[in-house]
């Protein structure tokens, strides 16, 4: 019976854990929390910046954002934005203090940008990939905040890497539910 309880709690946490990971994928920055996950061929990255610190104190709007180091990939669309960046043109060079015009690393890197977007929180943008072996476990994430003064740049462009949880399938949810059924079953059929 001790080795059926044993088994049972290391499943029950083994199951837990895999459900914690799709929690996982936070970066903190100057008071603004950027939150990825990647799930079949789409990156959902969350960007909490109601309340920006440091040297973006006086950032009010957003109006870049690059991420590099994503593996290959033919093409990348944004699929979703807050409300004035679904209109952001999509380039494949460096971000830097004037925008999206840097060095090029096509295939390799996107960087959006546009009509300055208002900071508040939970501004989800979504990049969906294809073609290509998109991998993005850790990508360069670069930002472009600005003032209340419209074009005065606020802030570092950051360039640190933001941890990417992968988001488990339907299908590992399902699995780890039988699983633990199937435990519970031999639990019961052991104790008649």
């Amino acid at each position: 019976m001790t080795s059926l309880v044993r088994t049972t709690v290391l499943a029950t946490l083994l199951g837990a854990g895999t459900l914690a990971s799709a929690q996982a994928g936070t970066l903190q920055f100057q008071g603004v929390d950027f939150t990825s996950s990647w799930s079949g061929n789409v990156l959902t990255l969350e960007i909490d910046a109601a309340n920006p610190t440091g040297s973006w104190a006086g950032a009010t709007s957003l109006g870049a954002l690059q991420l590099k180091d994503l593996g290959s990939f033919d093409s990348v669309s944004l699929t979703a934005a807050p409300q004035g960046a679904t209109n952001w043109t999509l380039s494949s060079n460096e971000l830097n203090a004037n925008g999206c015009t840097g060095g090029g690393h096509a295939g390799t890197s996107l960087c959006y940008s546009g009509a300055h977007v208002a900071l508040t929180d939970d501004m989800v943008f979504q990049f969906t990939f294809s073609g290509g072996t998109p991998n993005p476990v850790a990508p360069q994430l670069k930002v472009n905040m600005f003032g209340p003064n419209g074009d005065q740049k606020v802030g570092s462009l950051m360039g640190e890497h933001v941890p990417v949880a992968a988001v488990p399938e339907p299908q590992t949810y399902a699995m780890m539910l039988g699983g633990l059924g199937l435990l519970g079953f031999m639990a019961r059929r052991r104790k008649r």
